[in-house]
């Protein structure tokens, strides 16, 4: 009549309170969930909990339900450890991230992940360093996220998905008698006279100059004055504090879109495309495919690009 993936299902939407976080917390859509719930429910001819209600409020029938799950699910949970932990060596998984933005939503990845391989030790080795020294870790990164794909390097890129770095600023205007809230994209003369809160990272290093500011330069009269360097560049030790700051009005910032999502959305900041086209970029899982522990990485991946492309979804909804 049932599995143990309902009583999964059951005890999470219990600990969540909603379909929403359920369903992240599992990597399923919400329509995924939704129809199992519905299944579940046709099969046993009875419904399980009331709809919109906040939190769930479980019917008769799915309090009994939940109390077997509260039951069996922590019995299966210690005798699998009990069959693996005696004779199951543990594995650690080496993992470093290249992307300053990107630990704010992986590390709930690799801790849901953990739990599902008791076995399994992550160990974040960098959270952030250069992408020019990458090579100098190679061997003791299992897992390397980055937004950079070198060319034939002998590792194997695995793409997560694609995003757009955008300029965010505060939501109102600013001192400066020429606002840039109200133009639709930014272009680079926009960014001079501004203070811009980087990560603590040379500024070559940085997205808005690689990828803008520097291409602008290039394709600008070699006799004109550079137009860039009245930029000041105030480094911040963390996303979160790059972004209180920006709702703060101390400064601009160029970030994932991704990461300004729930700023934006209580209209503290907001975002603007950088140039015509805006600058685009992919994230990657760098590993070799001769790792020992390649089977266990690849079991990681599709777990990442789920969670990665839900950021991505919450973003367009937004």
């Amino acid at each position: 009549m049932f599995e143990i993936k309902h009583l999964k299902t059951l005890s999470t939407l219990a600990a969540t309170g909603n379909i929403r976080k359920t369903a992240e917390k599992l990597f399923v859509s919400q329509s995924a969930l939704s129809h199992q719930i519905k299944d579940l429910e046709q099969r046993l001819n009875t419904p399980l909990f009331i709809r919109n209600t906040s939190p769930v409020q479980f019917t008769a029938q799915g309090n009994m339900l939940l109390t077997l799950a509260n039951t069996i699910l922590p019995k299966i949970k210690e005798t699998m450890s009990e069959l693996k932990g005696k004779n199951e060596t543990t594995i650690q998984l080496k993992i470093a991230i290249a992307c300053h933005a990107c630990f704010q939503w992986l590390l709930p990845v690799t801790e849901q992940f953990s739990k599902q391989y008791p076995a399994l030790k992550i160990e974040f080795l960098e959270q952030v360093f250069p992408a020019q020294n990458h090579d100098e870790f190679a061997d003791n990164i299992d897992i390397l996220f980055t937004d950079e794909k070198k060319e034939n390097d002998n590792f194997s890129y695995h793409e997560l998905g694609a995003f757009e770095v955008v300029a965010v600023l505060a939501n109102r205007d600013t001192i400066d008698s020429t606002s840039l809230i109200n133009k639709e994209f930014l272009e680079a003369d926009d960014f001079s006279k501004q203070v811009l809160l980087t990560y603590p990272v040379k500024s070559d290093q940085l997205d808005i100059f690689k990828l803008f500011l520097h291409k602008e330069s290039n394709r600008a009269d070699a006799h004109k004055h550079n137009k860039h360097q009245g930029i000041t560049i105030k480094q911040v030790a963390n996303s979160h504090m790059i972004l209180q700051m920006v709702a703060a009005n101390m400064g601009i910032a160029v970030l994932p879109i991704w990461l300004v999502s729930s700023l934006s959305k209580q209209s503290l900041v907001q975002t603007k495309r950088i140039g015509k086209a805006g600058i685009y970029k992919t994230l990657y899982a760098r590993y070799n495919t001769h790792n020992v522990k390649v089977d266990i990485i690849k079991q990681l991946i599709p777990q990442t690009i789920a969670a990665f492309s839900h950021l991505n979804i919450n973003n367009s909804k937004h």
